[in-house]
């Protein structure tokens, strides 16, 4: 069975227009960004109607899949939350200027491991744990639907920009921060 993935970022925060490092924090969406979301869903760029939606379980994840797929039942994966920023957490730059760790995070390029919080390998390996739970998930979706394994199915993934970050430096073989992406935006991947 081959899945045809779309990662969706979740909409805008009022932490992401503060240019805030969230990882943990379980915001919702701005009013901006919920209007983004539902500006992006009268253009289409959205799958129409998935086999599947899974979310992170953090409510920006959460308010963005509601918009996008009101009527759907959401399957909720914890791994899939984004990096633990550590002492990061709820700042932007101008307040971390200065601080030892976060130069010293800053110089390594974000290899290192954010103080208190989590490295990009281990969150990389977080993520990918998550999606062979989503994996399972979908096969168990087809078998109860008596498909071929020949066929395909399609799933949607309402998550954070370093989870697709992280899933897509690994599938693509690229580095992680080559994967930036802009909230609400969608891309596709195959599993």
């Amino acid at each position: 069975m081959k899945i045809r993935l779309f990662l969706i970022r979740h909409g805008k925060t009022k932490e992401n227009e503060e240019n805030r490092y969230i990882g943990r924090t379980d915001s919702g969406l701005s009013e901006g960004g919920a209007e983004e979301i539902r500006r992006n869903v009268q253009q289409d760029i959205y799958p129409q109607n998935p086999d599947i939606v899974f979310s992170s379980p953090l409510k920006r994840c959460l308010d963005t899949a509601g918009i996008i797929f009101p009527s759907r039942d959401i399957v909720v994966l914890s791994e899939l939350k984004e990096i633990d920023f550590g002492i990061f957490e709820g700042k932007n730059h101008s307040e971390l200027d200065g601080l030892k760790s976060y130069q010293k995070w800053i110089d390594s390029g974000g290899k290192t491991t954010i103080p208190e919080g989590e490295s990009i390998r281990a969150f990389t390996k977080r993520t990918l744990e998550g999606i062979r739970h989503l994996e399972d998930c979908c096969n168990r979706q087809f078998e109860a639907r008596g498909k071929s394994s020949r066929e395909e199915i399609d799933a949607a993934l309402i998550c954070h920009g370093g989870t697709i970050m992280a899933l897509r430096s690994a599938l693509e073989k690229g580095d992680y921060f080559d994967y930036m992406t802009e909230n609400g935006a969608c891309h596709m991947v195959e599993l």
